[in-house]
């Protein structure tokens, strides 16, 4: 099993209550992906990341927005961007220096 992130269990919580808020089961949840109902709970438990294509499915059919169940990958991106942005540009300035 891979190692739990600190994401995790926001988004299998957010999954989890996207779900809740329109009373739609996880079987029902899979039907309308055409999935198995395991797939969807693995989701819920955090031991699988659904793929983008499934993770859009799933905005669907909970009837959600992708950020409102993963919004916190956007803020990781975010930030790995904005650090190597500026590593770059530190490399730029001290290669320039050295010239």
């Amino acid at each position: 099993m891979e190692k739990p992130s600190k994401r995790k269990p926001k988004i299998r919580n957010r999954l989890y209550n996207c779900r809740k808020a329109i009373n739609l089961t996880q079987e029902e949840a899979a039907f309308r992906m055409g999935l198995n109902r395991c797939q969807i709970s693995k989701w819920e438990r955090g031991e699988k990341d659904p793929n983008i294509y499934n993770a859009v499915g799933l905005a669907v059919a909970t009837r959600s927005a992708v950020e409102d169940i993963f919004f916190d990958y956007r803020k990781e991106w975010e930030a790995k961007i904005r650090k190597r942005i500026r590593l770059r540009d530190l490399e730029r300035q001290n290669a320039q220096a050295l010239q």
